[in-house]
């Protein structure tokens, strides 16, 4: 599987992230870790998105989001996306990502 794709809620609008629990399987294993910073996983994941530099980040294993997310809320305003839209998630190269608005 090259990517995958999830809907967007008005939690992720409204919190400025991206719940990953349906596609979960899609990412290493290594990239998931505990609830906070001090628990962050082995393998961090370089998600570009398209609107500043890469960020680098693991997956909060609690939440199932990018445990870095100050960039998503910049994403979504960017692309105009609300509840309902969705995203796509593509996996680029070994341990990167590229984010970005599925086409209608």
């Amino acid at each position: 599987m090259k990517y995958v794709k999830i809907e967007l809620t008005q939690g992720n609008i409204n919190n400025d992230h991206l719940y990953l629990s349906s596609v979960i399987e899609f990412f290493p294993k290594s990239s998931i870790g505990g609830s906070n910073i001090e628990s962050q996983a082995e393998t961090l994941l370089e998600v570009h998105s398209g609107i500043e530099k890469p960020v680098l980040t693991d997956i909060a294993g609690d939440k199932k989001i990018f445990r870095k997310r100050s960039w998503v809320g910049e994403f979504f305003k960017v692309h105009e996306l609300k509840a309902g839209d969705y995203v796509v998630i593509e996996h680029t190269d070994s341990n990167r990502y590229h984010v970005y608005p599925a086409r209608t």
